[in-house]
């Protein structure tokens, strides 16, 4: 029987992806190419960051697709649904992330970052020196996929009540709402960790911003779901507590090309965090994505279950 070809592609070798080839290529042939230049002909895996539509037209016998990442909107995924592809992402990094959106609703309430700004201008803050406790509030998780259920978990952890739109999963531990305006109006602080699929866009609007009022909003998921505009009416004018955003529209070209990613003058806000889509740039979460990834191409080549399966028909 003839051995497997794996195509990996990647923006440059590294420690992590030479551990990757040295075990996969005890059972399979792995050939490497950066993440523009190949052809899919002849391949049975692809593994990679993304995979532009075109590339597909040549893919005459691909079987499995695994991401060495969680969110799946660079590859066509609807195109491997109709063609029977199997796609696979990771959740490698998922509780880390957790910590990062738990952390920024911490600082956010608190207040942590605006009284940092104003003492280095030697502003005590006197006239409004009080700050919000978490633990008093009612959480609702937008999104109980892998990250907001170890969001859920550390809610839990520190006796903080939680709440999650009912979408016929298993819930334990938490209380499930009818709807996004059942759960705006629960809670008084919301976490997002949602995918980027058309359901999800601009699912944050003006009318849903009305239900925040005196309320707070974490994203650590995709961009999309909020209206920008919308989000800056309502910290401004909206009376909605505050927002810790970490994902944007886009991201700097190079390394260190400086790029504000909104129209909106959310930098001169106090009561917004900023922040540059730190919360899955791990010091080693790179190594643990292609490490989890590479377990699941073994379990792949050798007929195991493999988790972490992309709905390809659904986009994630």
């Amino acid at each position: 029987m003839n051995r497997p070809r794996i195509l990996l592609s990647v923006s440059a070798m590294d420690e992590a992806f030479e551990a990757l080839c040295a075990s996969l290529r005890r059972y399979a042939d792995v050939e490497t190419c950066d993440l523009e230049h190949y052809s899919l002909a002849g391949t049975d895996i692809f593994i990679g960051k993304k995979m532009p539509a075109e590339k597909l037209r040549e893919a005459d016998r691909l079987q499995a697709v695994f991401a060495y990442k969680t969110g799946m909107d660079d590859f066509p995924v609807r195109d491997f649904a109709e063609r029977g592809i199997l796609a696979f992402n990771s959740h490698a990094n998922s509780r880390a992330i957790a910590q990062y959106a738990f952390g920024l609703a911490m600082a956010l309430v608190s207040r942590i970052a605006e009284f940092d700004r104003k003492m280095r201008q030697g502003d005590w803050d006197n006239d409004n020196p009080y700050w919000k406790s978490l633990f008093d509030m009612k959480a609702g998780l937008v999104g109980y996929g892998h990250i907001g259920r170890e969001i859920h978990r550390l809610l839990r952890a520190n006796g903080i009540a939680a709440y999650t739109i009912d979408r016929g999963k298993r819930y334990e531990g938490i209380a499930a709402v009818r709807s996004l305006e059942e759960l705006c109006e629960t809670a008084d602080i919301l976490f997002l960790s949602l995918p980027k699929t058309g359901k999800t866009d601009k699912l944050f609007d003006a009318q849903i911003f009305r239900l925040l009022r005196g309320k707070y909003l974490v994203n650590v998921g995709r961009s999309n779901c909020i209206d920008e505009g919308a989000l800056y009416a309502a910290l401004t004018e909206g009376g909605m507590a505050g927002a810790a955003i970490d994902t944007w529209r886009e991201k700097p070209k190079t390394a260190t090309a400086p790029l504000i990613p909104f129209d909106h003058p959310f930098q001169t806000l106090d009561n917004i965090l900023l922040s540059s889509h730190k919360a899955m740039q791990l010091c080693d979460g790179h190594a643990r994505y292609v490490a989890d990834v590479c377990s699941q191409v073994l379990r792949y080549l050798a007929g195991k279950p493999v988790g972490n399966a992309v709905d390809c028909a659904r986009g994630y």
